[in-house]
């Protein structure tokens, strides 16, 4: 039963490294295929924290008892990847709004590289057991809300950060009566924990004014 449990922990902890969490960036975004990059791992981390802190927290005692569940395992793994794809895309509509409003990038390019950069966080991210995702619906959904959002009006944060605390109750393996009772406190997680990735991201955010003008 040891080595059974061993298995199961080493099994989550391959699916914890799939996301790029652990390249964390500490240097400044100087371009927009860096600032994609900065989108893909902070995302990954503000999916992984919230939804297995949840899991753990929701579950209590009884948390080492999921790896001995093939199937929980799975789910959990199912369910974080969904959560990443809606994290993913609050954080990309954040981001590039922002270069595209304080910083003059031409929309057009924001808009292209929000779309190149979410389809390649997904991909980077998905293992060859997830055919359950279904990524070309994912990167559609997510063209069209590119193609819908206000890029001529000041960012609201509260508006951009609208899918990513859903998809945690929404995904989350836990009972629907439970996820009822958790619904504020698990959709606040997330919304609080962006809070410190926005100010990660205007303090890194330096696009040199010559980047700027070969646009």
């Amino acid at each position: 039963m040891f080595t059974y449990i061993q298995k199961k922990l080493s099994e989550l902890r391959d699916m914890v490294r799939q996301y790029p969490v652990f390249r964390r960036r500490s240097f400044p975004i100087e371009s927009l295929e860096s600032a994609s990059e900065f989108v893909a791992t902070r995302a990954a981390f503000v999916a992984q924290k919230t939804m297995f802190g949840y899991v753990k927290t929701r579950m209590g005692t009884s948390y080492p008892e999921m790896f001995r569940d093939d199937v929980m395992v799975s789910s959990l793994k199912i369910a974080t990847l969904y959560h990443y794809s809606a994290c993913l895309g609050d954080l990309m509509i954040y981001v590039f709004r922002t270069l595209s409003d304080r910083y003059q990038v031409p929309t057009d390019r924001c808009m292209a590289e929000a779309t190149i950069g979410f389809r390649k966080g997904l991909v980077s991210n998905l293992g060859p057991d997830d055919e359950i995702f279904n990524l070309e619906e994912a990167c559609i959904s997510f063209k069209a809300r590119i193609d819908s959002a206000r890029w001529d009006e000041p960012i609201e944060a509260f508006d951009v950060f609208s899918n990513s605390p859903k998809s945690l109750i929404r995904w989350a393996p836990i009972a629907d009566e439970f996820k009822n009772l958790d619904q504020d406190i698990a959709e606040n997680s997330v919304t609080f924990a962006w809070i410190e990735i926005r100010k990660e991201f205007n303090d890194l955010v330096n696009l040199p004014e010559s980047y700027l003008q070969d646009l």
